[in-house]
């Protein structure tokens, strides 16, 4: 399927506002679209349908970029997790599950407090701050090299890499970039990593990792993951929930008066503006999909943006409802066999984020008007590259 309007609506202007592309796409329902050479899945129970059934609909896809030929040495390059499927995916999954149970993330949250509100007092006195590049883009970062136990001083690497590698996955998928980063990154983690399987208690999850019976390759690729999941989709994530906020002057001061509803509002951003828009799968069989015949071999983009404002997901998917009966029922960290590994720590970083923002400054809004707000063209991912905010401090 392929038509004019279609083609411009995909294209720049697409990546500031993609959800009109995404409700004429539910009317028609599962469809081949040209543009991103593969059918396009936007509904909620066709969703739920593929992440389901996993052996009908494949994973090693799900980044959009050319497979790894095994002559070429790099096979062990590249995410650990999301490009496998079962029986190999559950064994992997199970080894790295007990790293992120609630037990294991909570100790941390005294930590993550105190970074964040180092962090945003460092702000203080400025007028007006570009939100990502001040705020958003160091925090999950430092997080997530507090709980790894990694050196501070790679914190800056690590976030460059994160978008390097975040580069490779968007617009034009770069196979040569992807690997060229990954490898960078594993380099990085390895002294890291050894260190850590020399130590016999497991006080951070890299010691958990290192103990877990990975061999080093492997740790490495599951680590990497970690780094770029909990680095570009959290901030993603924060810079989201913060523009919202800041379009919306009554709400904020709802939440700063009652932090309770923090909560069910970062689902609602969760659900509304999903950092991870949508991942590949390939179907090993002729199969159906709603009603549309998929052959074997066909590429699908499960697209969990377009699923989150479905009507027969939720009422009045459009808006903010802080009073949902099932505000966790979202898309935004994936169902089943895939759902997101450290979803527990993401919610965690951006609860206490908006808690130190909504404590520290009184008023925020935008500094530009909504469409000019600059995000990262494509259907995969919702990057806001910059949000300048105007900030009130009394």
């Amino acid at each position: 399927m392929s038509n004019p309007e279609m083609t411009a609506q995909a294209g720049p202007k697409t990546s500031y506002c993609p959800y009109p592309l995404y409700a004429q796409l539910r009317q028609q329902g599962v469809a081949f679209v040209e543009e991103v050479n593969a059918f396009m899945v936007t509904r909620a129970d066709d969703i739920g349908a593929v992440l389901r059934d996993v052996e009908t609909f494949s994973s090693p896809d799900a980044l959009g970029l050319p497979p790894i030929e095994s002559r070429s040495g790099a096979t062990k390059t590249g995410f650990y997790l999301i490009t496998s499927d079962p029986p190999e995916h559950t064994r992997r999954r199970r080894s790295a599950a007990r790293a992120f149970t609630a037990r294991r993330i909570a100790p941390f949250e005294p930590q993550i407090r105190a970074t964040f509100t180092e962090l945003i007092e460092g702000l203080r006195g400025r007028d007006e701050v570009d939100f990502v590049a001040d705020f958003a883009i160091k925090l999950p970062i430092a997080v997530i090299a507090t709980v790894l136990g990694v050196p501070e001083a790679d914190t800056v690497e690590m976030r460059r890499l994160s978008e390097k590698v975040l580069a490779s996955l968007t617009s034009s998928p770069d196979l040569g970039g992807f690997i060229r980063a990954c490898e960078e990154f594993g380099a990085l983690l390895a002294p890291a990593l050894e260190a850590a399987a020399g130590v016999g208690q497991e006080t951070t999850i890299l010691q958990t990792i290192a103990a877990s019976g990975l061999d080093a390759e492997d740790a490495t690729r599951f680590v990497l993951e970690l780094l770029f999941a909990g680095n570009v989709t959290t901030a993603d994530a924060i810079s989201s929930s913060v523009r919202l906020l800041a379009e919306d002057p009554r709400l904020a001061e709802q939440l700063r008066q009652d932090p309770s509803r923090l909560a069910p509002f970062l689902e609602e951003s969760l659900r509304l503006e999903s950092p991870v828009q949508g991942l590949l799968r390939t179907a090993t069989r002729d199969t159906e999909l709603g009603g549309t015949p998929i052959p074997a071999g066909a590429r699908l983009l499960v697209s969990f943006g377009a699923g989150n404002r479905d009507a027969r997901l939720t009422e009045r998917p459009a808006e903010i409802n802080l009073d949902r009966v099932s505000p966790h029922a979202h898309l935004a960290f994936g169902r089943g066999e895939h759902t997101c590994l450290g979803h527990a720590l993401a919610r965690l970083e951006a609860r206490t984020a908006l808690e130190v923002l909504l404590h520290t400054v009184r008023r925020f809004e935008l500094a530009v008007a909504p469409e000019q707000l600059d995000y990262q063209p494509g259907l995969t991912v919702r990057h806001l590259q910059s949000l300048p905010v105007r900030l009130y401090w009394s």
